[in-house]
């Protein structure tokens, strides 16, 4: 069965970042989603890798570690529950 992840970058400076973690981790929580949180300061290597210039910044990949779609600095979760479920439709995950 294909699945997909998400990565979570932040900055503990950043207020956004801060605020919108615990949604992000109930989403994870809801579709039963791989969330991995990465602090662009702590992992700046990591972040460079990804092409993360701005935080927060939420990045969906395949279970090959492809990006299907990006998510940064203006976005819901609304937005974000609706692109899961979207992939979870198509993918076939329950």
């Amino acid at each position: 069965m294909a699945k997909i992840r998400a990565l979570y970058f932040k900055n503990d400076k950043c207020g956004v970042c801060v605020a919108f973690l615990p949604k992000m981790e109930r989403i994870a929580q809801d579709y039963d989603l791989p969330l991995e949180v990465i602090d662009v300061i702590q992992n700046p290597d990591v972040a460079g890798q990804n092409m993360v210039f701005t935080v927060p910044t939420i990045i969906i990949q395949d279970e090959q570690g492809n990006e299907l779609k990006r998510f940064a600095r203006n976005f819901s979760e609304y937005e974000i529950r609706e692109y899961i479920q979207r992939m979870y439709d198509i993918l076939g995950i329950e």
